[in-house]
């Protein structure tokens, strides 16, 4: 079976991430795509953050209709800090597969920062989707051969840029699902400080 893993805070999750995840899964090929909210993120600060519950809720109706992926809760099942080698050692042991970690051109820049990154391009093949204008990819790829670089279109969309939206009370009509639409921005409404 081939897996892949596409891990991230979705606080919230919007449609450039509908959009990517799929787009991967047809250009890796792989038989499911496993999405993988992020419980405690090691590097974020928490203001402004969605529930959990509410972030695995949201992901579960966008992707509830699309067929091939799953949205997992094994980082909130494991608790403490989300750290990406422990999410794929998971997955790897469970499937017995090298799973495709989906990450953004944005974390590949900085990928020798992450936890114990070495071991973890051991047991994951990376796969990378644009995030800038001005594509890095050859920085990347002259640093990480091994990452498959995926031709996808940019997908302007960004969580942050959402709940800024609903900060200063502009619509964010479009930019999520609309069955979660209401319930976002009533959240953020509350959420944010």
């Amino acid at each position: 079976m081939k897996i892949g893993i596409y891990g991230g805070a979705f606080n919230p999750v919007h449609n450039g991430h509908v959009i990517l995840a799929n787009l991967a899964k047809e250009h890796l090929n792989l038989d499911k795509l496993f999405l993988v909210p992020t419980f405690i993120p090691p590097h974020r600060d928490l203001k402004n953050f969605a529930p959990f519950e509410k972030r695995f809720f949201w992901l579960k109706i966008a992707f509830e209709k699309l067929e091939g992926f799953e949205v997992s809760d094994y980082e909130r099942e494991k608790g403490g800090i989300s750290y990406s080698i422990e999410t794929v050692r998971y997955f790897s042991k469970v499937f017995d597969v090298k799973p495709y970690f989906i990450i953004g051109e944005d974390s590949a820049v900085s990928f020798d920062k992450w936890y114990r990154y070495e071991e973890l391009m051991e047991i994951a093949n990376f796969a990378v989707y644009p995030r800038f204008r001005e594509s890095r990819f050859a920085e990347i790829r002259e640093r990480f051969p091994e990452f498959i670089l995926m031709d996808l279109p940019l997908i302007e969309i960004s969580s942050t840029e959402i709940r800024k939206r609903i900060a200063d009370g502009k619509p964010i009509r479009g930019m999520v699902p609309l069955c979660i639409e209401e319930d976002v921005i009533e959240t953020f409404q509350e959420v944010i400080t």
